[in-house]
Order: structure tokens, then C-alpha cells, then sequence
């Protein structure tokens, strides 16, 4: 279902523009053939040694999530870690984890590998949506979930509205905006074992149009910078500033989709210093812009 959900909306997409925006082919360790984990025997259009070249190599995993051994996929990827984007349905993921091609991404993978992945690879940031694009890395959880990646390259690559049409041929409710972009939250406990991260947390939401930097939050707590980053990574997987952030756009991205005011106000209003630098984190963290998320979110409520 993973690799099936992936590969149908670039074919969708195509066919829906009369263009060839994207051409796929599948890739075998050997043989020209593979298994489904179904079982069902699959036949590929190349092997490892004779493939061509392509902008992103997506290695399709399975759910629940296995680990086969993979002669030469290894070499493969590491080649390329470099020159292409790079990819992982469900456990797929687990495989560039396991060579180090995500380390520094934010990345997410089948709930059956995170407890492996998150013990054996801790320099991964790992995201709690179903899907996640960082920069050129593609990850997903498998599942459904990879119409909705699938979508969200589409309208980054193409555009929000070709992605809408795509999702509309598959009767899907929503283009693929990360399910949970909000920050991860702090348990009742924690924030009662931890005073210092939830005073910290209070300044950050109190502190929104005006953003403190992160020395000034760490003397407002009365604890060191060090300290502070160390709270944050151990409890929340995260540097203060980028979690700051992602309080700042889920604020503004709250406003834009539930009021008309401008664009420009609600950038200001959340900290941002420009129209330009509010566009740019917005599209970095969600994948369109203000401008192309608002008219979307508006068409597909027309729709309902």
C-alpha cells in the first residue's frame, strides 16, 4: 500500500497536466524482481547495477516493518547521498537511518522501528507527523501516508494547485499538509518535574510578537544557555530556538487560515521582520506558502 500510494500520484499527476512532470521506474537488488510483503511477486524495470540516473531514489519499506538484508543497497545510496534527493516508505526509512543519510533531518518511520531508531540513531530529529520533507530527504510512515508526502512534493515541486487537483482524483479531504506540525507538548508531569523548561515554555507563548532570543529566556529562567538547550533536547527533541519557531508559525498559521487579515500583519504579529522572511519559514515548515496554504484552505472549504 505504501509503495502503491506513492507512485500513483506522480502517474495522476502527469495525466491530469498532459505533461511528463514525472517519469518512475522501479528498482530490484537483483534479478529484475522483488517481493511485495504480501508476497506477491513483483517485477522491476532494472537492477542496482544498470539503473539510470534520477533526481530522488525512494527506498519502499514494508508495515509492519522488517529488516532483510540488502546486498549492494548500501553502496547505492551512499553514492548518492550527495547528488539526489533520498527517500523511505514505512521502514525504508530505518535503511538510510542505518547509514547515517538522515542524521541531522527530521524524519519519521513506521511506529514498529521508532524505538530501535530512535536508541541505535539519536542524532536524528524525529517528527511525530506521518509524513516529513526536509529539504531533499522524503519520509513516511507507510500506508496512506505516502499520497499525502506524495501531494506535498507535488505541489512543492509543480503547485498547490496542481497537488489539489491530484488529491481530488483520489476523493482525498485534504492536500499533504503534515497531519501534527504542532511542537511536541510537554506532559503535566514533566512540566511539574521541570520548572525551568515550563517557565521557559510560558515565555515562548507569551512572547510572540516581540521573540525573545535564547540567551534572554535562559537569564529569565535563571539557569545557563547550555542548561536550557539540554532541557529542551532531552524533553522535547529539540534546540529552543527551532521549537520557538514552530510556536511562531502554528500562531500565524492559526490566524491565517481563520481571519482575512493580511498576510504581511500576521507575519508581523508573529515575530517575523519581513513579508519575506515570514513566506520562507512558513514554506519551509509546511511546504507552501501563506499565500498558496490560504487560497487552498479556502477552495477545499468551497469544496465541503
Amino acid at each position: 500500500m505504501a509503495y502503491v500510494s506513492a507512485m500513483e500520484p506522480l502517474l495522476v499527476c502527469n495525466e491530469l497536466t498532459g505533461e511528463d512532470a514525472f517519469s518512475t521506474f522501479t528498482v530490484a537488488l537483483s534479478d529484475n524482481k522483488t517481493f511485495s510483503s504480501l508476497g506477491n511477486r513483483m517485477v522491476t524495470d532494472y537492477n542496482l547495477d544498470d539503473v539510470p540516473y534520477a533526481d530522488v531514489w525512494i527506498v519502499a519499506g514494508t508495515s509492519p516493518a522488517r529488516h532483510p538484508a540488502t546486498p549492494g543497497l548500501d553502496e547505492f545510496l551512499l553514492a548518492r547521498r550527495t547528488r539526489c534527493a533520498l527517500g523511505g516508505l514505512a521502514s525504508g526509512t530505518y535503511e538510510l537511518a542505518r547509514l547515517g543519510l538522515v542524521n541531522g533531518y527530521r524524519a519519521v518511520i513506521h511506529w514498529l522501528s521508532y524505538d530501535d531508531l530512535l536508541k541505535e540513531h539519536k542524532s536524528i530529529l524525529l517528527a511525530s507527523e506521518q509524513f516529513c520533507i526536509d529539504r531533499d530527504r522524503l519520509t513516511c510512515r507507510g500506508g496512506s501516508s505516502s499520497l499525502d508526502m506524495m501531494l506535498m512534493w507535488i505541489a512543492r515541486n509543480i503547485s498547490a494547485e496542481t497537488a489539489e487537483a491530484v488529491s481530488r482524483h483520489f476523493v482525498n479531504e485534504r492536500i499533504g499538509i503534515p497531519s501534527d506540525t504542532m511542537p511536541q507538548q510537554l506532559s503535566e508531569r514533566t512540566r511539574a518535574e521541570q520548572p525551568k523548561l515550563s517557565e521557559a515554555l510560558e515565555l515562548m507563548e507569551t512572547n510572540i510578537e516581540e521573540p525573545l532570543t535564547t540567551d534572554d529566556i535562559a537569564f529569565h529562567v535563571k539557569i545557563s544557555r547550555r542548561q536550557l538547550e539540554r532541557l529542551f533536547k532531552k524533553h522535547l527533541n529539540a534546540v529552543p530556538s527551532r521549537y520557538y519557531l514552530q510556536i511562531r508559525l502554528e500562531k500565524a498559521r492559526n490566524k491565517l487560515l481563520a481571519c482575512s487579515e493580511s498576510i504581511a500583519e500576521i507575519g508581523l504579529s508573529c515575530g517575523f521582520s519581513s513579508g519575506a522572511h515570514f513566506s520562507t519559514a512558513y514554506r519551509n515548515q509546511y511546504g507552501l506558502t501563506p499565500s498558496e496554504d490560504r487560497s487552498l484552505h479556502q477552495k477545499m472549504s468551497l469544496d465541503k
